[in-house]
């Protein structure tokens, strides 16, 4: 059994506060397609897309701005709502606005197909709405001028927000099995909410990496639904707070809008008793990597990047433990959690098709997956003596942040506060490009030649 240690860093409490326009969305990469939301005629459609308001930050917004596919003929009004997030789906109505008249309807690119140019449709709303911390959805529908029509533009397959595509027609439960986003920005104000982080140790990770998309182990056999479990170890003397699984799956046809998650003990290295479960808990995002040959199949699959978010922390002592999973199918022909033949934590994954009675080993293969998180140690450890002086300005920032220090730099990397790494960067770079991060506050964490870790509270607005 090979055994991985997590990697860590350390996790740091400074206090801040700020008030700056922000905002959530995607940007047009004018592919010109787009998404029937047309409304007032002799069929109702809708489309909705998601949002996410980080930890330590109270969202208000009062104006929304859409692009939508349409003719010359100005929009006679628009539904907007504002929607909970329920099992990874559009949910309980917030707030709705019903027969908006668009403050401005803009041109911004023509596609060559009559009938069919992109504008931007900006909505002031009557009220302003605030969000704390959480998922919501942006539900939109339009009435077109013409009979063309009123479509939501789309970005293409490698954009993504959130989770993927979602649509309505009539009064039909949302669908939706694109791999990719809407277009859209909803406009606010970003204010520190005073919420302060518990302190649970240092952030820290563990994971089976990818070789390549090689392979997969099917979540359905035979139209039966099958549930997959991995093993992954907490140290001798460390506490493990989980706080987010990542599973890449590879599939064909659709997808899943959530999934069973349970953790598992371990059982002569086999899944044992059940510790924690979740049932239909929806996916915090979903990113789309790309198309590739799988085994077995005519077509090519799409490699797509699945993650959970614990809010509250799931507490795993030392020991070996397994993580199940139990998906629910959307319109799927092909659906996989993918493997790996290379070496990974612990022993191989496991199978089962009657609900986790009976386990069948996946001989040679292991997932492809991530648990983050938080390690604290239950003995006491010594803390390095060396010392840097790490400067970084401006804070807040809103595109780039230039950094220093007389101590070279041996890596650079930045991590959301539920220890989800964000992104790494060029330890040889003093100035880093922060524009593709959402408002919120993030962890910088450098590391020195010297054996220096610095971790310094950044805020994007």
């Amino acid at each position: 059994m090979q055994k991985l240690l997590f990697t860590t860093l350390l996790f740091a409490t400074i206090g801040f506060s700020y008030g700056q326009n922000c905002s959530y969305g995607t940007a047009s990469d004018e592919t010109a397609n787009g998404e029937n939301i047309s409304t007032g005629g002799a069929f109702e459609y809708a489309g909705a897309v998601d949002f996410d308001v980080p930890f330590g930050i109270d969202f208000t917004t009062n104006q929304v701005t859409v692009n939508l596919l349409k003719g010359e003929a100005d929009l006679i009004y628009v539904n907007a709502a504002f929607l909970t997030e329920v099992e990874g789906l559009p949910g309980d109505v917030i707030e709705s606005f019903d027969n908006l008249i668009p403050t401005s309807q803009e041109l911004i690119y023509a596609t060559g197909t009559q009938g069919f140019d992109v504008y931007q449709i900006t909505l002031d709303l009557p009220v302003s709405i605030t969000f704390g911390k959480g998922k919501y959805f942006l539900r939109m529908a339009a009435a077109p001028g013409d009979a063309d029509g009123a479509w939501w533009e789309i970005t293409s397959d490698y954009q993504t927000y959130g989770v993927f595509d979602y649509f309505k027609f009539e009064n039909e439960a949302w669908g939706g099995t694109g791999y990719y986003n809407k277009v859209f920005q909803v406009i606010g104000n970003c204010e520190d909410s005073g919420d302060v982080p518990p302190d649970y140790g240092d952030v820290c990770e563990q994971e089976n990496l990818s070789n390549n998309h090689e392979t997969g182990v099917p979540f359905i056999d035979n139209g039966q639904l099958v549930s997959i479990a991995d093993d992954f170890i907490v140290p001798e003397n460390t506490t493990f707070y989980l706080t987010q699984f990542n599973l890449d799956a590879l599939l064909l046809g659709g997808g899943l809008h959530n999934a069973t998650i349970k953790i598992r003990a371990s059982n002569g290295n086999m899944p044992g008793d059940v510790l924690y479960s979740y049932i239909n808990k929806g996916p915090a995002f979903e990113e789309f990597g790309d198309y590739w040959p799988f085994p077995g199949s005519p077509f090519d699959v799409a490699a797509i990047k699945v993650g959970f978010t614990f809010e509250e922390p799931i507490v795993l002592e030392e020991g070996i433990y397994f993580i199940e999973v139990v998906p629910t199918p959307y319109a799927t022909d092909l659906l996989t959690w993918e493997a790996t033949t290379q070496p990974g934590i612990g022993s191989y994954s496991y199978s089962s098709a009657d609900g986790g009675s009976t386990w069948s080993i996946n001989n040679g293969y292991n997932q492809v997956f991530k648990v983050e998180g938080f390690c604290a140690q239950t003995l006491g450890t010594e803390t390095p003596n060396a010392i840097a002086d790490l400067q970084y300005y401006p804070n807040p920032m809103t595109d780039v942040l230039n950094i220093s220090s007389e101590t070279n730099f041996k890596q650079i990397a930045l991590y959301n506060l539920v220890g989800q790494k964000v992104a790494d960067f060029n330890a040889a770079s003093r100035t880093i490009n922060m524009e593709f991060l959402t408002a919120g506050v993030y962890l910088l964490k450098a590391e020195f030649d010297n054996g220096a870790v610095e971790i310094s509270k950044i805020i994007k607005r």
